[in-house]
């Protein structure tokens, strides 16, 4: 029964985006990805209509449902959404490969501390992935999600945390920056270690998703070409200055960059006093702010070099195309608001009325309008 399910679900999927529509999405995002290449018009996606993509803790089987309703939701409009399955995030995965306990609170999935000073990293060892960790928990996922769909959809890395701020749960924050001052030899071993376990993680996913492999989750929607090396989420950005970001940040950030070749990053909060640091650090393709605008950002020292992934209101279309013309900036935008037309849930398809109808398409060809090629 579950496999009937599934497969009426794709055969709608398939309807609704043919071939052709989702070559011309990917033209639209390689174009952003690739100053030499060219599309008809800027590409967009949309907010996830359904279920918040990062929070939500399903199981497998609950994941892959919610999110083939949500494809099949996000098939109704005119946006370059690519269909994906993006498992979800916890904070917790990569401690969790060092034996921090998983901690889930209020949908919150962090972990326990394991260090209390120093001298407790001598004792670490590398980060494992074994049965019962977390992330051998995404893996079996994965394989679930792609077993399930016959390897029809596509599968995104699950969120990945960079080593500060992994290091940041492991340790404590302002235990950490003590470290990094007056015992930096053990401080780079812990971001090394670190390091090294992400890159593992990421390569194990690459290896159990195979093609159908999609490596980013800056957004959990977003597609990306082959080339665009991995994503980080790095929220510690705001607490560190431009002097510690050169002397104790940029070569991890760096050594991922070159591992991979290139990094997507992400921090939450107000980061712009570091952006012109980040500029000049290898391997940087593209940058995402969740709390700053693409103005904001271009004022602060981002230049057309580097991508913007950004998710913004309706209202701020007009801003976004204005920056845009005077900066030849590369964006992906995720635009919020559009689902409104439906009040608090947007219900079934059959559900929606013609007038419902009509203005997600007006949203659809104002966004295409008003961006431009």
């Amino acid at each position: 029964m579950m496999r009937d399910c599934i497969r009426k679900k794709l055969d709608l999927i398939h309807q609704l985006y043919p071939s052709e529509r989702i070559a011309a999405s990917k033209r639209r995002w390689e174009s952003v990805w690739d100053k030499d290449k060219r599309a008809d018009r800027r590409p967009f996606v949309y907010y996830p209509p359904l279920f918040d993509a990062y929070n939500a803790l399903h199981t497998a089987k609950e994941r892959l449902l919610a999110s083939l309703d949500e494809i099949i939701i996000r098939g109704q409009v005119g946006d370059d959404f690519i269909p994906s399955i993006f498992c979800g995030c916890r904070q917790s995965t990569i401690p969790n490969m060092f034996g921090a306990k998983e901690v889930v609170r209020g949908g919150d999935a962090t972990c326990d501390k394991i260090l209390f000073s120093p001298k407790d990293i001598d004792r670490l060892e590398c980060g494992k992935i074994t049965d019962g960790t977390v992330a051998k928990m995404w893996l079996d996922m994965q394989s679930y999600i792609i077993d399930e769909t016959e390897g029809e959809i596509p599968v995104h890395v699950v969120d990945m945390q960079g080593p500060f701020d992994v290091a940041g749960q492991m340790f404590g924050y302002d235990n950490l920056f003590v470290c990094a001052y007056e015992e930096p030899s053990r401080y780079d071993k812990l971001m090394s270690l670190i390091s090294d376990a992400f890159i593992c993680f990421w390569k194990a996913q690459q290896k159990t998703c195979g093609e159908l492999f999609i490596g980013t989750h800056l957004f959990a929607w977003d597609y990306v070409p082959q080339n665009t090396g991995a994503s980080m989420s790095i929220d510690s950005l705001v607490m560190v200055s431009p002097e510690f970001y050169q002397g104790y940040y940029r070569k991890y950030i760096e050594k991922m960059a070159d591992e991979f070749g290139g990094l997507v990053i992400h921090s939450c909060g107000d980061f712009r006093h570091v952006v012109p640091d980040l500029m000049r650090t290898k391997g940087l393709k593209a940058m995402n702010a969740s709390q700053l605008s693409l103005r904001q950002l271009v004022e602060a020292g981002m230049t057309a070099d580097t991508v913007g992934i950004l998710t913004l209101p309706l209202e701020g279309l007009e801003d976004l195309a204005d920056v845009i013309r005077h900066t030849n900036m590369r964006v992906n935008p995720t635009f919020i608001g559009n689902w409104s037309v439906f009040g608090a849930d947007v219900p079934p398809v059959e559900e929606w009325t013609s007038e419902q109808k009509y203005c997600l398409k007006e949203i659809d060809d104002r966004i295409v309008r008003t961006l431009g090629s």
